[in-house]
């Protein structure tokens, strides 16, 4: 059997992060058995869904390099197909024209919440069927509780066993009265003519399975494999909002996470590599990919976890390789040399602004005078190239050494008292001053002191 997967995003804004942990878990899970991934865009939803919220979601997928094999295919233009289904089902006697209005089945569900019974359709319309013209839904109709058929159990691959009973359940809508299909209906329609063998899919969808493995056998077809995903929570164990802070994946890229960093670590919420590995390649995601290490528990989303692996990225990549990256969020002549400077105290890309500040702006700290003539001296005499010997010359010249020599150097140099290794600060300031008039080269900074 051909692996057959999708990821059918709802276009109603930039992808979140819950969103493309499951498209990620399709993706390995199609590449890891050389199956297909198939797009579908579920727009059906008029109120809510735009074609720009769409590319949006699209340019989400791109930016984590999840490529899609097949699609996007839309379910908006997809009505027609619907229909035709709808009257089928119509014609097999599983389902029935319902000519309720909103208000009568309103008064219904207020009356059973009553009379504290369950909110379950009266079959009004089933008990007593027409079939004209005037305005109507399509109902599907439950089957009786005798035979058990209206009884589902599924086999999660990844919560096991699952069983909802008839009661559970009344006779719901497939198609409104204004011609748009229900989800549930444009699911399992969608998932059979796709050829779906297994709905990979958040655990919010755990209570809509009942409704349509009932469409599947109404139907005849056969049931894919069903595994749903847990929920993704803040840090306080309550479902992941925007009151954790970001949680689309946009956001993200704009506050300077890397593509690979965050598929790495959304592939880590749920699931776990066979040997611990947390920090690792796309191949190697894919090659130890099964749906057996996703765990049922929800997973915790952790912010400094997330930095901390975004970091292990960063630090891998070399300067040049990261100066497109960061030339977007700060852009300077002496880019690639500065961010080979600080790239080890940085965790994402718009932190290079940050980390590199101290080149562009200098305030003159309070630096004993006459040690600040004594570098003067030194730099006016020697420059900054040589900085081992100019650390044992101002030895010499001051008597002092530790931290007593050091605080007053990277004060008097870099305005600051704590940053990059002065070995590596100061060429780059000399270097950076030569092609930035911004800059002020390591000597015209302990002038300012002096002055």
């Amino acid at each position: 059997m051909s692996v057959r997967v999708r990821f059918a995003p709802s276009p109603t804004g930039h992808l979140h992060v819950g969103g493309a942990r499951t498209a990620i878990f399709n993706w390995l899970f199609a590449k890891h058995h050389g199956g297909t991934l198939i797009l579908r865009v579920e727009d059906t939803d008029q109120a809510r869904s735009t074609r720009e919220s769409e590319e949006m979601v699209l340019d989400d997928l791109r930016w984590l390099g999840l490529h899609w094999d097949e699609g996007p295919y839309r379910q908006s233009e997809r009505l027609d197909f619907y229909a035709r289904l709808g009257r089928e089902l119509l014609e097999r006697g599983v389902a029935y024209r319902c000519y309720c209005t909103e208000e009568e089945l309103e008064a219904k569900r207020k009356q059973a919440e009553a009379e504290g019974r369950p909110p379950h359709y009266d079959l009004k319309c089933w008990i007593d069927r027409r079939d004209d013209d005037a305005p109507h839904a399509i109902r599907f109709h439950v089957p009786d509780t005798d035979d058990g058929r209206g009884d589902v159990t599924i086999d999660d691959l990844i919560r096991r066993e699952i069983t909802w009973r008839k009661e559970s359940l009344g006779d719901f809508i497939l198609i409104r009265s204004d011609g748009f299909p229900i989800y549930n209906f444009c699911v399992v329609a969608d998932d059979h003519d796709m050829r779906i063998t297994h709905v990979i899919r958040a655990e919010e969808h755990l209570t809509n399975t009942h409704r349509q493995v009932l469409i599947y056998r109404a139907m005849g077809w056969d049931v894919p494999q069903f595994a749903h995903v847990s929920l993704i929570l803040g840090q306080d164990r309550t479902k992941l909002s925007k009151r954790h802070g970001a949680t689309s994946v946009n956001a993200y890229a704009d506050d300077g996470y890397l593509p690979d960093a965050m598929l790495n670590y959304l592939t880590l919420l749920g699931w776990s590599s066979p040997d611990g590995k947390e920090v690792f390649t796309r191949d190697y995601a894919i090659e130890a990919f099964s749906l057996d290490r996703v765990n049922s528990a929800p997973a915790v989303f952790d912010q400094q976890k997330l930095d901390w692996l975004n970091g292990q990225y960063v630090h891998a990549m070399s300067a040049a390789e990261l100066v497109p990256l960061v030339r977007p969020f700060f852009d300077v002549p002496w880019l690639e040399e500065g961010i080979d400077v600080v790239k080890t105290s940085v965790h994402r890309l718009t932190q290079f602004a940050e980390a590199l500040r101290f080149v562009t702006e200098y305030t003159p700290p309070s630096v004993d005078r006459a040690f600040a003539e004594k570098l003067a001296v030194e730099l006016r005499a020697n420059g900054a190239e040589d900085y081992h010997a100019m650390v044992e010359r101002l030895k010499s010249a001051t008597g002092l050494k530790g931290k007593a020599l050091f605080m007053p150097l990277r004060l008097a140099i870099t305005g600051l008292d704590h940053g990059p290794e002065l070995v590596r600060a100061i060429p780059l300031l000399q270097h950076a001053s030569e092609s930035d008039p911004r800059v002020l080269s390591p000597l015209a900074r302990v002038e300012r002191c002096i002055a």
